[in-house]
């Protein structure tokens, strides 16, 4: 995990503001994720939290401030393309083909961003894509249910699939938006410690609700009531703040 000596910005946002008419959701939101670092933004309902997400992943416009990726200013690249520059990202609720083999779940998210594809052959051919898609359920744990109708499996397998499915596109940060939900304890001890090997060579950025979950894996986190940035810190930073226990934390702090 990223050392605040050492730590580098991969993605980082500066005055961001989304508005829906005359409600803002996001407003004046800054924050800064390094490599190799999981950030967790975290409040109640309502904070901005998913809106966020759908800004830096390019499903909403900003009506004002920058996103930037790697020095380069994304606010106006869409949503397709900023998978290919390296963004990727899973859903509150899970987002997979749920009639098709998790394999087949995982090779077709491999094949939306594979370059030079034989467009004249089958795609389930293609070795290549295979082999990627076998490697990134083997990285989820999931080799064991590579043939298996996604539909059939647990919840939190298919929270594990479909951060498969997000691996198989090679990207450099993750956005992962309640990767919790639904799971049972023995399920989000195994999401835990796949966190902790992916932000390794991943910079993450996490949205959720459970906190004993948050601050086991959180390097960093970002506090947000009402749109606004409430707090930014070292977890144990985030625990001892006065404004943020009464705003949210409770007996969390």
């Amino acid at each position: 995990m990223a050392d605040a000596g050492t730590a580098s910005a991969i993605l980082a946002t500066e005055g961001l503001t989304r508005r829906f008419g005359g409600l803002v959701a996001v407003r004046d939101v800054s924050l800064t994720l390094n490599r190799g670092e999981l950030h967790a933004v975290i409040g109640p309902n309502g904070a901005g939290k998913t809106t966020l997400v759908g800004l830096l992943a390019g499903e909403l416009r900003p009506s004002a401030g920058r996103i930037v990726l790697d020095g380069a200013d994304i606010g106006g690249v869409p949503a397709w393309k900023r998978t290919h520059l390296g963004i990727g990202r899973s859903f509150q609720r899970t987002n997979i083909f749920p009639t098709l083999p998790a394999l087949e779940n995982v090779r077709l998210a491999a094949q939306a961003v594979a370059r030079g594809a034989n467009l004249l052959r089958p795609a389930a051919s293609d070795t290549k894509l295979v082999e990627t898609a076998q490697a990134a359920l083997a990285r989820v744990g999931l080799s064991g249910v590579a043939a298996r109708v996604a539909g059939t499996l647990s919840n939190g397998e298919q929270r594990q699939l479909e951060i498969a499915m997000t691996l198989a596109a090679h990207p450099k940060v993750l956005l992962l938006d309640e990767p919790l939900a639904g799971m049972g304890p023995e399920e989000g001890q195994r999401l835990t410690g796949l966190l902790k090997d992916l932000v390794r060579e991943h910079a993450i950025l996490l949205i959720e609700h459970d906190m004993d979950f948050v601050f086991a894996v959180a390097d960093r986190m970002t506090v947000m009531a009402e749109g606004t940035v409430l707090a930014q810190g070292r977890p144990d930073d985030i625990r001892a703040n006065r404004e943020v226990q009464d705003a949210y934390l409770g007996g969390h702090a």
